[in-house]
């Protein structure tokens, strides 16, 4: 028990934090010696040696004040304390374990559970400690604050409040995650990382930093570094979700029976009757369609459909197998969902889009057509800023000028070469992709989300060192720094091939990109694959992307997106002559060991017959392609546009008179 009152221990708690230890413990020996079991004194005196580095003299104090008083928390408490400094780990959870068993509402102790009990790999005692913490959270009620001012929309005051706990206490879960969550509203993801990096140093154990880490690791591309993150909620919290979200990141790195794996096992921990369970069907279907094995991978749907009844995007799994048959019955479903007003929007708009592909396959393309206005109508979600796009394209074509083109980087010697397919989507790209990565010396990758990444960074640089907008700020920088930025790319990339001379990298819109490209990267490949805009037009409108491509969603805009899209090229063509090799569609279709000749010879390359056997090719496909890859080459998608001429009357009129004369007058159905 203590024995002297609280103004003598505050003075000698004073001493001791001014650092006057000498008199600290001459006053500490005084009181001990008329009362040899004064907890606080022993405690003290504890203090008062580690203070002074005598760590053997501090622990015998803080174990005297133990013996003394057993069921004091703050004995056992300041005898962690000291364990944790000198790296006693086990030492330190038995004494804040006895703390808490003592006095269950001890907040400090569970926060240094949670980190201590992770560290030592006892993972659910971690968990623990984090839902007990955030029970006791002595700053709950900051927390409310700014979610209140959240909602309002006063992100200062939400920033003020939280770096305000922060400062109370370092790392604070939830103040960092709303200084992560306000970073990630502005765009500033490489912030946001550095952020929540911070609140795990402290919290390591806390699954929702843990998650958002992962997501925003995602957002930037960090697609390996996710993948660590995601492996290690695995460990700390082995539930469905964790596991769903590994799957999800192994994807993004093309790693799909990884993916698969991770799936899977998220399926051996989700509860059967859990409303959760047809996620899982999902992904495992998504993975397994990627991985070629459609017999499993409609079955995957299947499942989803029947344990998630209202999920929309288990029919759209099977619909974009493009010849599935579906029957009355599954029509009959489709088309209840679809107009069920108080559904999920994005639910419906799957099961609309799954229902206008079941319609045309059987060959009513005149309802085929209404259920794909329907779906496409029901994406509000979706706005496309057409003038501020015709702006980015102007700036683009403005900026890049024979002048800004003349000054590249170095030419990499030893590297592997880039081979960029860009261009609209639904314009081939996946058939080009396919056929050269069926040739020994080309490596398929994946929508590589690379270059708009670094193109971002480039952007953020150019602007903090020389105070232009991009492209302009980019003329700025000297040859070295294009060769950095070039390298950049290399090693980024490195993740997704092998040791082959060329790798591909199909991201349609990256032709947008064609200056940086051509800047950073001499030695690249550039393939524009086009398609009568009519045909690209309406295939667009007939897929649902799982992401970007807002255009496309109205006939109009995709009209407008596609003469955008001519206007950069042309330039390109222009500034840039020889640079682009242009594979036509429809002669793609029509002579394709022709095309494939006159590609490999601009490539460098010699023909090789497994080119012309592509769909033998049994790596992954992630495009919305994937199933017509995995066939011999057939043309009934030319001129598939007149089935629905009538239909797609905005479409004609958004891409005009002259945009069209060029493909009907064969300017554009010869190789450029």
């Amino acid at each position: 028990m203590s024995a002297a009152n609280q103004e003598t221990y505050r003075a000698i708690a004073g001493l001791i934090k001014k650092g006057d230890v000498t008199a600290a413990l001459v006053q500490l020996d005084a009181l001990l010696s008329e009362f040899p079991e004064d907890v606080t004194a022993l405690s003290m005196t504890g203090s008062a040696h580690m203070q002074a580095g005598d760590q053997d003299k501090a622990f015998e104090n803080f174990e005297a004040a133990i013996t003394a008083y057993p069921n004091s928390f703050s004995a056992h408490a300041d005898l962690a304390f000291a364990a944790m400094k000198y790296g006693q780990s086990l030492r330190s959870i038995t004494h804040f374990t006895k703390a808490t068993d003592i006095n269950p509402n001890f907040y400090p102790a569970w926060r240094f559970l949670e980190k201590l009990q992770y560290e030592a790999g006892d993972y659910p005692a971690a968990l623990h400690a984090v839902q007990r913490a955030e029970d006791l959270d002595p700053l709950d009620a900051d927390y409310r604050k700014m979610q209140t001012e959240l909602t309002a929309g006063r992100p200062a005051k939400v920033e003020k409040i939280a770096r305000a706990m922060i400062k109370r206490e370092p790392g604070h879960p939830r103040g960092v995650f709303m200084l992560s969550h306000l970073a990630n509203n502005v765009g500033a993801e490489e912030e946001c990382t550095k952020i929540l990096k911070y609140g795990l140093e402290h919290h390591p154990a806390n699954l929702m930093l843990r998650r958002a880490l992962i997501q925003n690791l995602e957002k930037l591309g960090a697609y390996i570094p996710a993948v660590i993150e995601a492996e290690e909620l695995t460990k700390v919290s082995p539930d469905y979700r964790s596991w769903l979200l590994l799957s999800k990141v192994h994807g993004h790195t093309g790693a799909h029976t990884f993916a698969l794996e991770a799936a899977e096992e998220a399926a051996r921990h989700i509860e059967p009757d859990s409303g959760e369970l047809g996620k899982v069907d999902l992904l495992r279907g998504h993975a397994l369609k990627i991985l070629g094995r459609r017999a499993e991978s409609e079955q995957a749907y299947r499942d989803c459909i029947i344990n998630t009844p209202g999920n929309g995007a288990g029919w759209w799994g099977l619909a974009d197998f493009k010849n599935y048959e579906f029957t009355e019955d599954d029509k009959r479903v489709m088309g209840s969902l679809a107009r069920q007003d108080d559904a999920d929007p994005p639910q419906r708009c799957q099961a609309a889009f799954a229902l206008a592909k079941a319609h045309e396959v059987a060959g009513d393309d005149a309802e085929a057509f209404n259920w794909y206005k329907l779906a496409n109508d029901l994406r509000p979600d979706v706005k496309f800023d057409g003038d501020k796009h015709d702006d980015f394209c102007q700036c683009i074509i403005g900026g890049y000028d024979v002048g800004m083109l003349a000054q590249q980087a170095l030419p990499q010697r030893n590297d592997p070469t880039p081979i960029f397919i860009v261009g609209m989507p639904r314009a081939g790209s996946t058939l080009i992709e396919q056929i050269l990565a069926s040739h020994s010396q080309i490596e398929g990758t994946m929508e590589l989300m690379t270059l708009p990444k670094l193109e971002r960074r480039i952007t953020i640089a150019g602007g903090k060192l020389f105070n232009e907008k991009y492209p302009a700020s980019f003329a700025h920088f000297g040859t070295e720094d294009l060769s950095a930025f070039g390298q950049n790319y290399l090693n980024e990339t490195a993740m997704y091939r092998t040791d082959k001379a060329f790798f591909i990298d199909k991201l349609p819109p990256n032709f947008e990109r064609i200056g940086v490209i051509h800047k950073i990267l001499p030695h690249a490949i550039i393939i524009d694959a086009r398609r009568h805009p009519m045909d690209c037009g309406l295939s667009a409108y007939k897929q649902h992307f799982a992401g970007g491509h807002e255009y496309s969603y109205d006939l109009a805009n995709i009209g407008r997106y596609y003469n955008s899209y001519l206007s950069i090229m042309d330039h390109f063509e222009a500034v840039l002559p020889g640079r682009i090799f242009r594979v036509q569609y429809e002669e793609n279709v029509r002579d394709t060991e022709g095309m494939i000749r006159r590609l490999l010879d601009h490539i460098g390359l010699d023909f090789e017959p497994a080119c012309l056997e592509f769909y033998k090719n049994k790596r992954a496909v992630r495009t919305a392609s994937s199933e017509q890859v995995r066939q011999p080459i057939y043309t009934k998608s030319v001129a598939s546009w007149k089935r629905y001429e009538t239909e797609l009357a905005a479409l004609a009129k958004a891409l005009g008179p002259a945009t069209l004369n060029r493909f009907d007058q064969g300017q554009d159905l010869a190789n450029g």
